[in-house]
């Protein structure tokens, strides 16, 4: 007699699987076009945060950044202090985590960590949201990226994108990008599999 019993009969889905909701993420069946751009939004002696690239989306635009943090003349206590930081870097509420945030030209502000709505009812404004990332380093260097989805696409105007970490002493900084080159690359977005 086995101590594991037998796993249950596995339970067929029926139909397709459903979209997630536009404003949580990008489309998985969607092939975006990159707007190259790579832009610092901030640097100091230990931290650099750059705007790596934007692939555009039909409906939405996700902002592709890279943080680098470096060791310098930090001891190893220092350094571990640091990497302690940096994991803790989305921590709601934490008043010296690394904060984003986008505005936009017809003057809205949209922060990541702002809850966009209830489940099931399409928000009534844009939303910004962390759709991945991750990081890893070594003795003297640590890198991490992050993804945000800025749902729906902007409107014409400018597009700021806002950053913000006071655990390493990077104050609110900005680049800024043109909304109509990329609201012109989302008709390029196409889907992956063929008409959809």
């Amino acid at each position: 007699m086995s101590f594991f019993p037998p796993d249950p009969p596995e339970v067929e889905s029926e139909g397709p699987e459903r979209e997630p909701t536009p404003w949580w993420k990008p489309s998985d069946t969607e092939f975006a076009p990159l707007f190259p751009i790579d832009a610092t939004i901030a640097v100091t002696e230990n931290v650099a945060i750059i705007l790596a690239a934007v692939r555009v989306y039909s409906n939405g635009v996700e902002f592709l950044i890279d943080r680098r943090i470096r060791r310098g003349r930090a001891s190893s206590q220092e350094w571990r202090e640091m990497q302690s930081k940096i994991n803790d870097h989305f921590v709601r509420f934490h008043p010296k985590r690394l904060r984003y945030g986008v505005l936009l030209g017809d003057g809205q502000q949209v922060i990541l960590g702002s809850p966009p709505g209830v489940y099931g009812v399409t928000p009534q404004s844009h939303t910004l949201s962390h759709t991945g990332g991750g990081g890893g380093g070594s003795e003297d260097f640590y890198r991490a990226d992050d993804a945000l989805w800025l749902w729906p696409l902007p409107p014409e105007g400018p597009v700021e994108v806002v950053v913000q970490w006071p655990a390493f002493d990077v104050p609110e900084s900005r680049v800024v990008l043109d909304s109509v080159p990329l609201r012109e690359l989302a008709s390029q977005a196409r889907p992956v599999w063929g008409e959809d």
